[in-house]
C-alpha cells in the first residue's frame, strides 16, 4: 500500500466506494482500511442512503399541472434552433479528474436529497390544505342547509335560473348558478346587500357555473341584489338590476 493509500488519505474514498467509482486497486485497499474503520463504515452508509433516497425521488411521478405548466411554456415559446455537432471520439477522463466529478455528484446528491424530500413534504402540505378547505365548504354549505329559517330564492337571470340559499340565523348566503350567460368583455356580475336601502358592495364573479358566499352580514340585510360590473366590481352599483330577492 502506497502514501496515496494510507491514513487520511483512505478516508477521502468513501464517497466513491459508496458509488462504485474506484480503481480495483483503490477498492481492494479501501475495503482492507474499511474492516477497521468505524468512520468510513458509518459514511459509506450515508453516502449509499443518499444515493438510494435521491433515485427514489426522482422516479415520483410529478404533478400534472406541473406537466401542463412546463408543456404550455415550451409551446409558447419560440425554440431555438439546434445545432448539431459531431461527437468526438470518447476518452477517458484521468483518475483525478473523475474522482472530483464523482465527490461533487456526491455532495450534490447530499444537497439536493433535502430538496426533493421539502418539495414532496410541500405538495403533501398543499394536497392537505385543499382537503381541509373543501371539508370546511362542505360543513358550511351542511350549516346552512340545515338551519331553521333556511330561505331558497329563485331568480332568473337572463333566462337562466339561479338560487340563492340564505339564513339569517347563520349569517350566511349561498348564491347558485349554472351555465350563467357571460356578463360582457371586461365585466363581471356583482351581488349587493342592501342595509336601510343603502347597497354594500359584495361578492363579483364572471359567468359558468357558479357556487359563491356573500361576504357581507346578511342578518342586517333586507335585499340580495344583483348587478353587472366593470372588471373588479364597482362600489357603487350599475343600474338596471339584473336580479334582486328579499330577505
Amino acid at each position: 500500500m502506497n502514501n496515496q493509500h494510507s491514513g487520511s488519505g483512505l478516508h477521502e474514498l468513501a464517497p466513491l466506494f459508496a458509488v462504485d467509482a474506484l480503481e480495483p486497486a483503490e477498492r481492494a485497499a479501501f475495503e482492507e482500511h474499511l474492516a477497521g474503520c468505524a468512520r468510513c463504515r458509518s459514511e459509506v452508509a450515508d453516502f449509499a442512503d443518499v444515493s438510494a433516497h435521491l433515485a427514489a425521488a426522482t422516479e415520483q411521478e410529478p404533478p400534472a399541472e406541473l406537466r401542463s405548466s412546463v408543456l404550455a411554456s415550451i409551446h409558447g415559446t419560440r425554440q431555438a434552433q439546434v445545432t448539431r455537432i459531431r461527437p468526438a471520439a470518447p476518452t477517458r477522463a484521468p483518475l483525478h479528474r473523475r474522482r472530483r466529478r464523482v465527490l461533487l455528484a456526491a455532495a450534490a446528491s447530499a444537497l439536493l436529497l433535502p430538496a426533493a424530500g421539502l418539495a414532496g413534504w410541500a405538495l403533501g402540505v398543499q394536497s392537505e390544505q385543499r382537503q381541509q378547505q373543501a371539508q370546511q365548504q362542505q360543513d358550511r354549505e351542511d350549516r346552512l342547509l340545515a338551519a331553521p329559517d333556511l330561505a331558497v330564492q329563485n331568480l332568473e337571470v337572463d333566462g337562466q335560473p339561479t338560487t340563492l340559499l340564505l339564513s339569517e340565523q347563520e349569517d350566511a348566503a349561498l348564491f347558485l348558478a349554472g351555465n350563467l350567460p357571460d356578463p360582457g368583455a371586461d365585466r363581471e356580475y356583482q351581488l349587493w346587500l342592501l342595509e336601510d336601502g343603502t347597497p354594500i358592495p359584495d361578492v363579483h364573479f364572471g359567468g359558468g357555473d357558479v357556487r359563491v358566499w356573500l361576504n357581507g352580514e346578511v342578518s342586517r340585510a333586507g335585499t340580495v341584489a344583483l348587478t353587472i360590473e366593470p372588471s373588479g366590481g364597482s362600489t357603487t352599483p350599475t343600474f338596471p338590476l339584473v336580479a334582486a330577492a328579499e330577505i
